[in-house]
């Protein structure tokens, strides 16, 4: 008797774990998006199709049916890699790459008035402007798919002293034209054919030469695992609704992916009863960020989610904030019942930053926020 109730215990023990969120399975997947070998899962060395082809196969090991031939919808964008070593000196004064000088795209040079605050200025002969500013940038290397003039140099102003006479710059910006991407798209058939829909972007910045990789643990390798360890729970069951799951490319180049996979309908919007989009993860120290908490179609979602929070205190606040296009949630609001849910507060690497790596990010908040998604998502 006594080894039949061990063994039904353990079978217990077992269904639970195999139905509950996982911070271990979600900071696996977190450490291998994020890891040297991915390039920052960009465009240099292909690093978004290294981070499609795991998550592809992550899909198919965890059972998810695949949305698309082999989990992949693919689609091309114009857009930039750096590729081999990129160094500046001005006046013969060698600067450090990301610390003390930054590549970023003109057309937002061209979208500020940076180059008329700047404290000192000069253009290169190819054309790229080299800027002093107080503060470095934190904007995507690689977006703006603007073939001439594709850059300027930000550096930081105190760094040079004297009037800038002697700039050497070897920067390995390479144009890709119709570059080759992909989403990688799968689901679980649940009881009824209404869905709930889960994305993130899985791809970041990639490098800055051979020397900065942009590892992107929290932006977004934290919303990947979150999508994933749901879609990992689903595939231990049958859920009621069915459930989809989205990770798109070409986030960092302008929410490109989400909008060619929102206009190219893999779905039947009219049967999505919600999409969940997670950007950003670790962390959350602060509480929990959700956007197009006021619209008609998304804000009992919202009051929902805080309905719960008031009984649990999982987190500190439910932030509330209007629809905005600052993730990939926002193409598909125009097709169904939209949000976009990120963490506040850290502790986490940095945003756009080298720095952004595994064992920066926090996911002590990790369980009790999954709960609250899985509630909302009537994934139980």
């Amino acid at each position: 008797m006594k080894r039949v109730l061990i063994a039904v215990l353990f079978t217990i023990m077992a269904f639970a774990t195999a139905h509950a969120q996982d911070s271990a399975y979600a900071r696996r997947i977190i450490q291998t998006l994020s890891s040297d070998r991915m390039y920052g899962r960009g465009f240099c060395h292909h690093g978004d199709s290294l981070a499609a082809q795991f998550l592809s196969s992550e899909m198919k090991r965890l059972g998810l049916l695949p949305l698309q031939v082999d989990y992949m919808q693919h689609y091309t964008l114009d857009c930039y890699s750096f590729n081999g070593p990129t160094s500046l000196s001005i006046n013969g004064i060698e600067l450090e790459p990301y610390s003390q000088f930054r590549v970023l795209p003109a057309a937002q040079l061209s979208r500020s008035n940076k180059l008329e605050k700047a404290k000192w200025s000069k253009q290169l002969k190819d054309g790229t402007w080299v800027i002093g500013v107080p503060q470095l940038d934190t904007y995507s290397p690689i977006a703006g798919p603007e073939k001439a003039n594709p850059v300027f140099i930000e550096v930081i102003d105190t760094l040079i002293t004297k009037r800038v006479r002697k700039v050497k710059a070897d920067i390995p910006l390479q144009f890709h034209k119709d570059y080759r991407t992909q989403n990688v798209v799968g689901y679980v058939r649940g009881v009824i054919d209404s869905m709930i829909v889960f994305t993130a972007h899985y791809d970041h910045c990639g490098t800055m030469g051979e020397g900065i990789v942009f590892h992107g643990a929290h932006d977004n390798a934290s919303g990947v695992a979150a999508v994933m360890d749901l879609a990992r729970i689903a595939a231990s069951q049958k859920p009621y609704y069915t459930m989809v799951f989205m990770l798109f490319s070409g986030e960092e180049s302008g929410l490109l992916g989400s909008h060619y996979a929102a206009e190219n309908h893999l779905i039947d919007y009219s049967k999505v009863k919600l999409l969940c989009n997670i950007d950003m993860f670790c962390g959350g120290d602060e509480g929990i960020m959700f956007f197009n908490a006021t619209s008609k179609n998304t804000k009992q979602y919202y009051d929902q989610l805080k309905a719960m929070n008031d009984e649990t205190h999982a987190a500190v606040e439910i932030r509330p904030r209007d629809n905005r296009p600052n993730s990939d949630h926002y193409w598909f609001s125009n097709y169904c019942p939209s949000i976009f849910l990120l963490t506040m507060g850290g502790p986490y690497g940095g945003y756009h930053d080298p720095a952004d790596t595994c064992d920066e990010c926090g996911l002590s908040h990790y369980n009790a926020y999954m709960q609250l998604i899985k509630q909302l998502a009537g994934l139980e």
